[in-house]
């Protein structure tokens, strides 16, 4: 199996800052994961909605597709592992120089993309480079520029420089290391804004005062503390049972005030840990790696549990979904079946992403005493059992959310508003996902219907004074709250309304069609759709009227 690279706690734990949302809510999620794999071999006739393999025995599943799935799975993924592993050894068991640890991740990053993208990884050393040009040329204004170097990128190598197959194939990178770029772009203008701020702000009599103050009391505590030293409620101890306390000291944040230097910046957009699969992380996230960095066998159990995950979601995707459902069924069976298929891949590059991340050193949290890993990705629970289309596109994949919400949403909300905020969330993950007449089509059709149903929702919601709207109330301020019978089958109705969209809009990613290698066309799409008699569309349509009669 020839696989392409496009695009976690136990596992399904909360995301915290997740948990409620007001506008920003509709970001859209990451759809640029495309399929991993070609599909069986099948005759003209058979291609119409997708593969079947219903024929064939529970037995022969196991040999000659489960079994195939996950050798072939193991020997591509385990060396994304691997090279992460090799990472982190090198440069966060010992304490080493700075650029030598961005170099090492520069060196295993470069090399991992080689094997998978092979002469495609000149297009991403490509961006790393005029990335970092932009980012030293421009001042004040790096995060636009940066964007519209990226826009432009994207254009020129898409429309009149790569190859369609390739440029498939190492989309999903490109799109990783944009991101980095315009994230750090915008990281160091408010950086360098808020530097300008504190310098321009004289020091008033008051603050001096405090301060002189503050300064006394401390010099007070130090000699109170010599005193003090070596005695114990009021005797005198031994000096050699005496223990000198030291303060914590907390890891120092990089100054993004300065231009980062070449391997630190080149480091960030090609350490192993994200650089095939992602997710997306930040500069600040990148350098605390190196900053006392950890180690326990929970690190250890978190990568295989979360691989175990991974592989499981590629069976399903590869061999189950299309055993249980047979070519036979009924088209909105089969349509389920499709969009299932492409969920389930999804999921395992999103375990894989999280999985490789743990394993070069990224979410390492400290609770109490007790040191954690965990860097969720994506949510499946709240995906295949939704609420709303609105905690679809927010569990589909965290990070991608987080970037679109920190970068776009909240960058175009503080000068247009938050109408146009939403709008260009969706305009700019299109944009960053390439020129693909399917994916643009499926990300401008889910914000018009994440905007129809929060909007008819929150007005229904207030109408019955219940607590139906598109995300969770947790405040209990409505009369009739989440426990309601009534209250629960009306957001059952929402959620399987919710999913009946969701098989509709991913039902065009299947893995049969031979325009899987060079990205599917706007003809493939409305072709699929028509199949449904643009169903979805009609009913989102006459909810879009009631929402406007309401």
């Amino acid at each position: 199996m020839d696989m392409m690279m496009e695009e976690g706690e136990p596992v399904y734990q909360e995301y915290g800052e997740y948990e409620e949302y007001t506008d920003e809510e509709l970001a859209e999620p990451d759809f640029y994961v495309d399929r991993f794999y070609p599909g069986m071999d099948l005759e003209e006739d058979e291609m119409e909605m997708g593969g079947g393999l219903a024929p064939f025995s529970v037995s022969e599943i196991l040999e000659h597709c489960i079994e195939p799935t996950l050798t072939d799975g193991m020997k591509h993924m385990g060396k994304i592992i691997i090279w992460c592993l090799i990472f982190r050894m090198a440069t966060q068991t010992t304490k080493v120089v700075p650029w030598l640890g961005h170099a090492a991740s520069v060196v295993s990053g470069t090399v991992l993309a080689c094997h998978f993208f092979g002469g495609g990884v000149f297009y991403i050393l490509g961006l790393v480079m005029m990335g970092y040009i932009m980012l030293a040329v421009s001042s004040k204004v790096r995060g636009l520029a940066s964007a519209a170097l990226v826009l432009g990128y994207n254009i020129v190598c898409e429309t009149w420089v790569a190859e369609p197959m390739v440029w498939h194939m190492v989309r999903g990178a490109i799109m990783i290391v944009a991101m980095k770029i315009i994230s750090l772009g915008f990281d160091m203008d408010a950086a360098t804004e808020k530097s300008e701020k504190e310098n321009s702000q004289p020091e008033s009599p008051e603050e001096n005062t405090n301060t002189e103050s503050v300064e006394d009391k401390k010099k007070h505590a130090k000699n109170l503390n010599a005193k003090n030293r070596g005695k114990k409620n009021g005797k005198k101890i031994p000096d050699e049972q005496v223990q000198e306390v030291k303060p914590e000291v907390k890891p120092q944040e990089p100054d993004l005030t300065r231009m980062p230097g070449w391997f630190e910046f080149a480091g960030y957009c090609l350490c192993p840990g994200t650089v095939i699969l992602g997710p997306w992380v930040s500069f600040k996230e990148y350098s605390s790696i190196f900053k006392d960095p950890r180690w326990n066998i929970t690190w250890l159990v978190k990568i295989l549990f979360t691989m175990m995950f991974a592989f499981m979601f590629l069976t399903i995707s590869t061999c189950w979904n299309p055993w249980l459902i047979p070519d036979s069924g009924w088209k909105w069976w089969l349509a389920y079946r499709d969009a299932m298929s492409f969920r389930a891949s999804h999921y395992f590059v999103s375990f894989m992403s999280e999985a490789s991340a743990i394993a070069a050193g990224f979410g390492g949290h400290v609770v109490g005493t007790q040191l954690l890993w965990h860097y969720s990705v994506t949510q499946p629970h709240n995906i295949e059992v939704p609420r709303s289309l609105v905690e679809v596109v927010v569990s589909w994949n965290l990070p991608m959310h987080r970037w679109l919400k920190q970068y776009v949403f909240k960058q175009t909300r503080s000068r247009l508003g938050p109408g146009p905020a939403v709008v260009m969330t969706y305009v700019a993950s299109t944009l960053l996902h390439g020129l693909s007449g399917q994916l643009a089509a499926v990300l401008l059709s889910l914000g018009f219907y994440t905007w129809v149903e929060h909007s008819i929702r929150d007005k229904l919601s207030n109408i019955m004074e219940a607590s139906i709207g598109a995300r969770r109330e947790t405040d209990c301020r409505r009369k009739h709250r989440e426990g309601s019978a009534w209250v629960i089958l009306v957001n059952l109705l929402f959620g399987l309304l919710a999913m009946f969209h969701l098989a509709y809009l991913g039902v065009m990613f299947d893995q049969s069609s031979p325009e899987q290698v060079t990205g599917y066309s706007w003809s493939h799409t409305l072709a699929k759709w028509r199949r449904l008699d643009f169903t979805s569309h009609w009913v989102v349509g006459v909810m879009a009227i009631i929402n406007w009669l309401l």
